[in-house]
């Protein structure tokens, strides 16, 4: 009898194992997706800020944030991370810039920033940083020792976003490095030397994401370079047909969820990015065509909703193209002149922020 009972208890015990193995890989399979937002700090008046336009101001009045336009303040900013985290966004990845002559701190386009990290209620909400190394503000070899110095040091704030263990830093363009580098490998020794650097520091190194169009060279390109991950700032264009001036905001939904596939191709993890709108009428000048350029119609709490949706599909059904973390970054937070926000309006109330949080609760 008891030699009977001990296979038995054996399978038994093998069945269990077998079960809470399969139910392990399906809740981590299930692990919420994490959304961050572009956060881009250019609404101050200081300066004879450009980028409120009277257009902007006079006409589109369901882009005006309930704090008003060109309001920036400490109180601003914690009530936007407590609107941000009561939404289920996880982080703000923040548009940092940096040019030689200025440096970083004295830039109004950083102001925001600041207000973030000394916000009483800050650890509602993670940041990393978006460097936007484009025109104005591009940085090569000469600036790099400088920026790692800046760099580590947000690195070691309590908030900052990390993937793999890692502090989590962004590129907008790789296309400028390359101009400023001269070569995929001299940007490849330079990310090292920012590893290299982060480890000294006491960190267990660095996730290095780039921003790039997937299509075969530059994703080549962005490979040789080093990069650990690839994203984007938006895909604007992957809903547009030719000849056609007014799109329905379905077709930009349908076109990010393809360009996210595209990426495959460089066998390498990616941040999907969301798009949640173009239409840059507000900033229509002489010297650019945004009076005359293709954009979207039926942007809405609901779109939005459908935007968060098929995110989170994707990423579930791509997970060997995902990090552990599940990481989304939507455009935008506040892209107020290109049409594309979430924070609320006098017209449109909570409605944007509320859809995403109704996405969010129902993973």
């Amino acid at each position: 009898m008891k030699n009977s009972v001990k296979p038995f208890i054996g399978i038994v015990f093998s069945l269990v194992l077998t079960q809470f193995a399969m139910a392990q890989s399906q809740n981590q399979g299930k692990s919420k997706i994490h959304f961050g937002a572009y956060y881009f700090g250019g609404w101050t008046t200081s300066n004879n800020n450009v980028l409120l336009t009277k257009s902007l101001q006079d006409n589109y009045p369901e882009r005006k944030p309930t704090w008003g336009w060109g309001v920036s303040s400490p109180e601003v900013m914690q009530s936007q991370i407590d609107l941000a985290a009561n939404a289920g966004l996880s982080f703000f990845s923040f548009c940092w810039y940096y040019s030689p002559n200025n440096g970083y701190k004295s830039n109004p386009l950083n102001k925001d920033l600041d207000y973030y990290l000394n916000s009483p209620n800050k650890k509602r909400l993670d940041f990393n940083l978006l460097v936007v190394n484009h025109s104005g503000f591009e940085i090569g070899p000469k600036d790099w020792k400088t920026l790692v110095d800046i760099w580590l040091s947000k690195f070691k704030d309590p908030q900052y976003v990390k993937v793999n263990g890692k502090p989590l830093i962004t590129f907008y363009s790789i296309q400028s490095l390359i101009k400023n580098f001269k070569t995929t490998q001299a940007i490849h020794q330079a990310l090292d030397s920012l590893r290299n650097a982060s480890l000294k520091a006491g960190f267990t190194g660095v996730t290095i994401a780039g921003c790039v169009y997937p299509n075969s060279d530059l994703l080549a390109q962005a490979k040789e370079c080093g990069f650990d991950i690839l994203t984007a700032y938006n895909f604007q264009g992957v809903g547009r047909k030719p000849n056609q001036m007014l799109i329905p905001i379905d077709s930009l939904i349908a076109g990010s969820k393809r360009v996210w596939s595209k990426f495959q191709e460089a066998q390498m993890p990616i941040f999907p990015v969301i798009t949640l709108n173009w239409d840059p009428r507000p900033w229509s000048a002489p010297g650019n065509q945004y009076a005359k350029s293709a954009r979207y119609l039926g942007y809405s709490s609901q779109s939005v909703y459908k935007s968060a949706k098929a995110a989170i599909d994707w990423v579930n059904t791509h997970p060997q193209q995902s990090t552990a973390e599940k990481l989304v970054l939507i455009y935008a937070w506040n892209e107020y002149g290109e049409g594309a926000w979430l924070t609320p309006s006098s017209s449109m109330k909570n409605s944007l922020l509320q859809s995403l949080k109704t996405a969010n609760d129902e993973q």
